[in-house]
């Protein structure tokens, strides 16, 4: 099916490719569901001008003229051993209340299968809700692994929900929650000096060269997104966030990195740690402290958990979501991937590479969870 085709249903919906026109319908149907509505300034970042796509991925329903359902689809550079190909993370899907059980979720990533098969990209990976990762593996997506992440928490509130039950577990928890994170500064400032020859400097923007630098420095073999200066300018570029650098030099020359991303400064991410393939952990200690120096007013600080060694988080006062606490509060993330390839040919990354959870190196820079 090229790219203009479009399929009729006996309902009248319509699923196709992204139109100019559409922005606008989209956006409103963001606005309708979710309750935000996106600038036309974030889509052209995150859909118009990727550097990795001449077209917009993503797939729309319409009836009667109007958006009522879109799939978006963000592309990534990745990594494998010592290959290279491309990937696209579903994202963004909704679809209006009133159109619900209608199918149209399964006609657009059917839509999209169908366009993306025959050739690059080589496979969909994402983050799927419950809901979502069911109706994926019955369109060939295989579960992968379940993706922890560590949270310092200063204040619990924003985790939780706003029924009364996790309401009062919140405020139980804020007093213990501070006594906790005192104790850990404390045996931390005691513990640790100022590392060797390490010094750090904060960046209110991130420096795309800098950054790529220190990836090249030691390069994984797992499943990961290649970081160059192209990526880092483009998905750092993201408007509706504001981004903090830490690089930490010896001898003038960087040796390791955190990327922070926060919408409003209350809920902090670490979007990414530098390099991804060895543990330099005077650096990342350093990094860390400056990290939380910073951000110490903020609500929550959050980290992929795989991101950096788990003592060195737990030292810091980050807490794994698979603690009973945590658990109570946090919603599980799961991994899902789907190989793409024509009839009787072999994908680059076959499904049984895919579907180990051994074979992916993963932190918040690979996830379009914000």
């Amino acid at each position: 099916m090229n790219q203009t085709a479009q399929r009729r249903d006996a309902d009248d919906y319509v699923v196709r490719w992204y139109r100019e026109c559409d922005r606008d319908g989209i956006r409103s149907l963001y606005e309708t569901e979710w309750g935000w509505r996106p600038t036309r300034e974030w889509f052209d970042w995150k859909y118009v001008d990727d550097p990795y796509l001449s077209h917009v991925p993503v797939t729309v329903a319409v009836r009667d003229g109007d958006v009522v359902g879109s799939q978006a689809y963000v592309p990534f550079p990745v990594r494998w051993r010592d290959g290279e190909t491309l990937a696209l993370q579903p994202a963004d899907a909704v679809v209006h209340s009133d159109h619900r059980r209608n199918g149209l979720y399964t006609r657009m990533t059917r839509e999209a299968i169908e366009r993306y098969e025959p050739g690059e990209p080589s496979f969909f990976f994402n983050f799927p809700n419950p809901g979502a990762l069911a109706a994926q593996q019955g369109m060939g997506w295989s579960a992968v692994d379940s993706v922890g992440t560590a949270y310092r928490v200063h204040d619990p509130t924003p985790l939780v929900s706003s029924d009364r039950p996790t309401s009062i577990l919140a405020s139980v928890a804020k007093p213990f929650a501070r006594g906790y994170l005192e104790l850990c500064d404390a045996v931390r400032e005691t513990a640790s000096s100022e590392p060797e020859g390490v010094t750090v400097e904060t960046y209110e923007s991130a420096p795309p060269s800098t950054l790529a630098t220190v990836y090249e420095s030691a390069v994984p073999e797992g499943i990961h997104v290649r970081r160059d200066a192209e990526f880092y300018r483009w998905w750092i570029g993201d408007p509706s966030f504001d981004h903090t650098a830490y690089v930490a030099r010896r001898d003038g020359w960087p040796v390791a990195a955190l990327v922070t991303r926060t919408r409003n400064g209350d809920k902090v991410k670490l979007l990414d740690a530098l390099p991804l393939a060895v543990d330099r952990r005077d650096a990342f200690r350093a990094l860390l402290r400056s990290w939380i120096d910073d951000d110490g007013d903020a609500a929550v600080l959050s980290v992929a958990e795989s991101t950096l060694p788990r003592d060195l988080l737990l030292a810091s006062g980050f807490v794994p979501d698979g603690v009973p606490l945590a658990s109570r509060v946090c919603t599980q993330t799961d991994l899902a991937a789907r190989p793409l390839s024509s009839d009787g040919e072999t994908p680059p990354l076959p499904r049984s590479v895919l579907a180990d959870e051994n074979n992916w190196q993963i932190t918040f820079a690979e996830q379009d969870r914000f």
